[in-house]
């Protein structure tokens, strides 16, 4: 086998498109992974940059100029509140295969005693992102899309274009296994082709400083099964009896089944499965959700003290202000809003999971969600951050709540006891560990079948 291997790199060599085909696809993955890998170090220099502390434009917290003076001379239980920091996302060691898929999901939170949905929250594009995956050219997509179509076309006539001329019935009478010579000009091309992702894939990392060692060993397992899984495919088509041109054509039209028509089947498959609310009639029942608190403003406030009875308002109730009389609205407002909303996050994690199950009918989906697993902003991983988040909110607003509508002025022992947020860092190593071994999987059958197949080569 080393032998047909250096027989089969003097074939390769001299042949210029071949040099060409994979000098370009070199020069496009580098240029990719250097622009992934700068968005990335970019991200992360935003996220760690210290964020200036935007003042509320809430009218209710200036009702009087001599309470905004006092209020700036020394901290109140409400602007403690409003104080706290903005919360992040955490970003994962494999940022930089997905970067822009970051853009299509709110990774920045605002924690307050109101409501975030609705005088807080950012203004996020109305769409499912995992059904835009495709629409992105990080350097994950990039390497998804192109990677078939160099190995088309470095296989292009590789076994069709001899039988054709005549020469393959030549070859086949010097030798009594001619299967062993594809294997081998499929296996130097494998291997000049993982080389180059591989280069370009460390470029990649290299310029994320948040990278992983465990993003980098996924990654490097997945896209050599990925590889894998290309080169068997182009054996298989070598095997029809077919012209070089036929078979080139039924490659690319294979590619585009597998790459856009079953990853768009799977997504409606799985909003079958689970069906993505509707927007529309999520923003209709938050403007009645707040038509409806507004009216019962007084009634809830006074439910509030009466239902906490130990707590005393400072002043008669009609004398508070509005930010401490609105309070208990903004509360009800939210826990109706919330549930409405975080249904979006477990419909898009389940839609998630879904696809991958069945990612093995397409390889390129689960470069895809692979990506998004390292870069952390998988579905799955942002529902349980959006939980997170709400059950810090509530953490929140139970400590400082009560404080706000006692007055209670604030002490520096009541900063030290302030809750913090926290959120699991680390690389969630199973899932990874599935969407590989499904691509491994589909690498084997596919293998399997050549191997099984491999007579067919000597017919002439």
């Amino acid at each position: 086998m080393i032998k047909l291997l250096s027989v089969e790199w003097i074939r390769f060599s001299r042949n210029p498109l071949n040099l060409w085909i994979v000098g370009l696809f070199l020069l496009l993955m580098t240029l990719s992974a250097v622009w992934s890998g700068l968005a990335a170090r970019e991200f992360r220099a935003k996220a760690a940059a210290p964020m200036p502390h935007q003042q509320s434009t809430n009218q209710a917290e200036m009702h009087d100029a001599p309470q905004r003076a006092d209020s700036a001379r020394k901290p109140t239980s409400v602007s403690a509140s409003s104080a706290a920091p903005p919360i992040q996302l955490p970003a994962l060691g494999g940022l930089a295969l997905n970067v822009s898929q970051t853009d299509l999901l709110s990774t920045t939170f605002k924690i307050s005693t109101r409501s975030r949905h609705t005088d807080g929250r950012t203004s996020d594009q109305l769409f499912n992102p995992l059904m835009h995956e495709l629409g992105l050219l990080d350097f994950a997509t990039v390497l998804a899309l192109l990677m078939p179509l160099a190995i088309i076309a470095l296989t292009y006539g590789l076994v069709q274009e001899d039988r054709e001329s005549g020469v393959w019935r030549l070859v086949c009478s010097q030798t009594s296994q001619p299967w062993k010579l594809v294997f081998a000009a499929l296996g130097l091309r494998y291997g000049l082709l993982l080389s180059v992702i591989v280069i370009a894939s460390l470029i990649a990392f290299a310029l994320d400083p948040g990278v992983s060692a465990a993003a980098i060993g996924h990654w490097l397992v997945l896209i050599s099964l990925y590889n894998l899984i290309w080169f068997s495919i182009a054996g298989l088509f070598l095997l029809l009896p077919i012209s070089s041109g036929a078979a080139a054509v039924a490659m690319l039209g294979f590619w585009l089944i597998i790459t856009f028509a079953v990853p768009a089947s799977l997504g409606w498959a799985a909003n079958q499965a689970v069906n993505m609310p509707s927007r529309m009639t999520a923003i209709v029942d938050i403007r009645q959700f707040q038509e409806q608190t507004s009216q019962q403003r007084q009634t809830l406030l006074d439910d509030w003290y009466a239902t906490h009875a130990e707590i005393k308002p400072s002043v008669p109730l009609k004398d508070l202000s509005r930010e401490t009389a609105a309070l208990p609205a903004a509360l009800k407002l939210d826990s109706r809003i919330r549930p409405l909303m975080y249904q979006f996050d477990q419909a898009r994690k389940t839609q998630f999971e879904f696809m991958e199950r069945w990612s093995g009918l397409s390889p390129a989906l689960g470069v895809i969600l692979m990506a998004d697993r390292l870069a952390g902003i998988d579905a799955p991983r942002y529902a349980d951050f959006i939980n997170a988040v709400n059950q810090f909110e509530d953490q929140w607003r139970d400590f400082f709540v009560p404080l706000i509508m006692a007055d209670i002025p604030w002490t520096d022992e009541q900063q030290k006891a302030v809750p913090q947020f926290g959120f699991r860092l680390e690389d969630n190593q199973s899932d990874c560990v599935r969407l590989w071994l499904t691509q491994l999987s589909t690498a084997v059958a596919l293998l399997t079948l050549l191997f099984i197949l491999r007579s067919r080569f000597d017919k002439t």
